[in-house]
């Protein structure tokens, strides 16, 4: 099991997000309390410690899976991972109540068993015979 941290996408992540919000680096460090310093850190590939890590994930509104490298050769069941993914980001959305999110996570189940499900070949039923009745 060889996983490790993805500096460049952490803070690819970041200078993203920034730009996207139009911040300069310093707001950026007022809104979340950090230091402009820590930024120049990160751009130097430097690693943050974990309250910062922690903080800045939850501004960037990301798992801290997002940014390991090499996590999908220790899971021993992506399906479960990718839909426990998908159930804790319908969890965490405030704009969705708890009840209607247990609805989503459901259909959500539905749909990725059918969109993973081995495929049937085509059905080769004759459609020759599907238009005589029609006049032209």
């Amino acid at each position: 099991m060889d996983v490790s941290f993805d500096d460049a996408g952490f803070y690819q992540a970041i200078e993203t997000r920034r730009q996207s919000e139009n911040l300069s680096w310093r707001q950026l460090g007022r809104k979340l309390g950090l230091s402009p310093s820590t930024f120049s850190r990160l751009a130097r590939g430097r690693r943050p410690d974990i309250e910062t890590f922690l903080r800045l994930l939850a501004w960037l509104n990301l798992p801290a899976e997002a940014f390991m490298k090499n996590l999908s050769e220790t899971s021993t069941n992506p399906t479960q991972d990718t839909l426990a993914v998908i159930a804790t980001a319908l969890r965490r959305d405030r704009a969705i109540p708890a009840r209607e999110a247990g609805a989503l996570e459901q259909l959500m189940r539905v749909a990725y068993a059918r969109l993973t499900a081995p495929q049937e070949p085509p059905n080769r039923r004759s459609t020759s015979g599907r238009f005589q009745n029609r006049k032209h």
